[in-house]
């Protein structure tokens, strides 16, 4: 190891002691699930399913595919997921 990588080494230590780095879920702008609302489930469709079918057949909820953003992290792993499967797993959950 040169002296370089040792230095820059002991300062991403420094730096992580400090509570200065930050550990993402996911890379920025990689692809990941996001559960939300369904727009196109609003009380006016709802309403006419009723009258049609007898039953709601819309999805109230989706699961979405977006990039991953920082404005993301708070929402990881309640409404923000790494797999499609993760975010089907938690449709029926309320957020």
């Amino acid at each position: 190891m040169v002296d370089a990588d040792r230095d820059e080494l002991r300062r991403y230590r420094e730096e992580e002691e400090r509570g200065l780095l930050l550990h993402l879920p996911a890379p920025l702008g990689a692809a990941v699930w996001r559960v939300r609302e369904n727009p196109a489930c609003h009380y006016g469709v709802r309403q006419a399913e009723i009258f049609l079918f007898g039953e709601v057949v819309t999805p109230r909820r989706i699961v979405e595919k977006t990039p991953f953003t920082l404005r993301l992290l708070d929402e990881w792993g309640k409404s923000v997921f790494a797999t499609e499967e993760e975010g089907r797993s938690h449709l029926n959950d309320e957020s």
